[in-house]
């Protein structure tokens, strides 16, 4: 099939063209290998840039988008599905997507699949005059819905139940797996002997950092060689609220995918710290699979599908919100050796991810056929 994903070009913290990062990245390069032709559509509101290039050989048209060209934006992404007769447009990364692609599908005639990457409630753009109510009719409208997690497409079930079907978040398993301790110790410039507890992903208190870093302190007055090292970027101002500074804290700053490999494999444990909120509820964090598929002690707690995926390591979960039980945890999973996550998320590598949004383009064919398909239930 013939697919134009709209979507973002900044998601997060991360340029998704220039850094080759995330979701829309890997999984529509997936389904490109599965032989669809995919083209992305990317709204750039930070450099404002208007150029073509590509990635994974996929055509990336990158377009400026503000208050004073967002109706130049739409127009052109309508001129777009007319003149390249798509299958289908995938709608992603935000909520203004969902809307503007139910309009710009229906003005170019062709098929609408919504991809809920998150509970885009908690996005910024939801604050948004009558967003609500749009993004709505966009759920129930679309030809098709997926969504990234069981939690999810439960959550929108009131909205709608039929065509819904679930694509989780995936991980390169050929990069990520189980490496050397040592050598990756040493690759990053690590202590040998001492004990490593790990953190990678976006910084921020709605996340659990904060709880992690109180565990964290508690733990270490018994054990003064205990080192927590942190990865990643600060997501706003929280830095501000956030000290990385503390003993036994080292904070590495943003790494690329082969140094977070490592440094996962570096680790004695590692942590999925989110609280429990209406942002953490409803998303799959990469991190998790990542972790398991390296086979490294994980400490994660217990929301959302992060608790699904791991529901059969009781001890590598834990409470939100709880920095005692957090730290029981770590001490707990610290002297364990590797554990057998990977063989449990297998389904998790990107080709069975686009397997399974496969479905989701089964329902609405080719331009003009539609049929049911069964998705993967929640």
């Amino acid at each position: 099939m013939k697919l134009l994903v709209l979507t973002s070009r900044y998601t997060a913290t991360r340029d998704i063209i220039s850094e080759d990062f995330g979701r829309q990245t890997r999984l529509f390069s997936a389904l490109a290998k599965r032989g669809h032709t995919i083209h992305f559509y990317c709204a750039d509101y930070r450099k404002r840039e208007s150029r073509n290039t590509t990635l994974h050989g996929i055509k990336v048209l990158i377009r400026p988008f503000g208050i004073f060209s967002a109706a130049g934006f739409c127009s052109g992404l309508v001129r777009q599905l007319r003149k390249e007769w798509y299958d289908a447009l995938v709608a992603t990364s935000d909520p203004l997507w969902g809307v503007v692609g139910r309009w710009a599908a229906r003005k170019a005639g062709t098929r609408l699949v919504y991809d809920l990457h998150d509970n885009y409630e908690t996005y910024a753009t939801y604050s948004l005059p009558f967003m609500h109510v749009l993004e709505r009719k966009a759920i129930r409208d679309a030809d098709a819905i997926t969504t990234v997690s069981h939690s999810l497409g439960r959550k929108i079930a009131p909205m709608r139940k039929e065509n819904v079907f679930v694509a989780e978040n995936g991980a390169d398993m050929k990069l990520f797996r189980p490496l050397p301790r040592e050598r990756c110790r040493k690759a990053l410039g690590l202590p040998a002997r001492a004990k490593l507890i790990g953190y990678m992903g976006s910084i921020q208190r709605s996340q659990g950092i904060d709880v992690l870093l109180e565990a964290f302190a508690g733990l270490r007055k018994d054990n003064p060689d205990l080192l927590l090292v942190i990865a990643g970027r600060f997501y706003g101002d929280e830095e501000k609220y956030l000290e990385l500074t503390q003993e036994g804290v080292r904070y590495l700053g943003s790494l690329n995918q082969g140094e977070v490999v490592k440094l996962i494999n570096a680790c004695d444990a590692v942590v999925v710290p989110n609280r429990k909120n209406a942002f953490t509820e409803y998303c799959f964090p990469y991190k998790v699979v990542e972790y398991m598929a390296c086979n490294v002690p994980i400490v994660a707690t217990r929301v959302g599908d992060v608790a699904l995926l791991l529901s059969r390591f009781k001890e590598s979960l834990c409470e939100p919100d709880d920095a005692e039980g957090m730290a029981a945890a770590l001490k707990r999973q610290l002297g364990k050796g590797r554990i057998p996550y990977r063989k449990h998320v297998r389904g998790n590598t990107w080709d069975a991810v686009a397997g399974e949004f496969e479905k989701a383009l089964a329902v609405i064919g080719r331009r003009g056929k539609s049929g049911p398909v069964k998705g993967k239930g929640f």
